[in-house]
């Protein structure tokens, strides 16, 4: 299977992709989450220099296998602007958990865990690459990369100390809704999908959504499943502020 390590899509054989809800999809995750769990750990026990040193490392990481990932792209003759603009949430969520890790700026890692967050574990459960087998390049940088997106906000949240806190939420999703305005944009002036805006893509809730509404009418229950996720991610918080304020009367 390694022949087809830095095969690009297009040119791989029918049949060598890892078929989303498979037991190699299955197996990998498992990986993915037994690895963010040991690191966790690991990272507890360390120094506050050491600590920096894995978040940095963990963020020039994110940033450098995209970079390789277009670059192969472009050497092999398979780069596009219509696939590979860092448009999607996923790319947005690289370039800002690399700034949060750089800056220390409290907006960018509730950015980072109230929609990187989400996104990044909605990919994995429905990654739509079953084009791919798992020992290329192309599946396994989406698997580290998507795997570090969780991490770093699960260290802010569960052993940093970072808090989410709903009053910034707003300006998150404004934010986001940028973002979102930017990808729409570029999906009309080059036929794109960034942002899954222009219609759904495949093995994804979306799909289903999509199937039932219809086009652009899956975007409506996106939104709803968007928020009844922000809701599921902030009432903790809420919960243990009202805790906290009943505590100090």
């Amino acid at each position: 299977m390694l022949k087809y390590f830095w095969t690009y899509e297009t040119d791989l054989p029918p049949n060598v992709g890892v078929a989303t809800f498979g037991v190699v999809h299955f197996a990998w995750v498992a990986m993915v989450l037994l690895t963010i769990f040991l690191t966790l750990q690991l990272y507890r026990g360390q120094t506050a220099a050491n600590r920096r040193r894995i978040q940095v490392g963990a963020a020039y990481l994110l940033v450098i296998g995209y970079i390789v990932r277009w670059t192969w792209a472009a050497i092999i003759g398979h780069y596009s602007i219509v696939e590979m603009l860092p448009l999607h949430l996923c790319t947005i969520s690289v370039i800002v958990e690399f700034a949060a890790v750089l800056s220390d700026r409290v907006i960018l890692k509730e950015f980072a865990y109230c929609c990187s967050l989400p996104g990044a574990i909605s990919s994995l459960i429905t990654p739509g690459m079953g084009l791919y087998p798992l020992l290329s390049y192309y599946y396994l940088q989406f698997a580290m990369a998507h795997m570090i997106l969780i991490l770093l906000p699960l260290i802010w949240v569960f052993v940093d100390g970072f808090r989410p806190d709903i009053k910034r939420f707003p300006h998150c999703a404004g934010l986001l809704l940028v973002f979102a305005g930017i990808a729409f944009a570029v999906n009309q002036m080059i036929g794109s999908n960034y942002m899954f805006l222009s219609y759904a893509p495949k093995d994804t809730p979306l799909e289903v959504f999509e199937s039932l509404f219809g086009n652009p009418g899956y975007l409506i229950p996106t939104i709803l499943l968007l928020f009844i996720i922000w809701f599921l991610f902030y009432i903790p918080w809420l919960i243990h502020s009202y805790r906290k304020r009943k505590r100090e009367i």
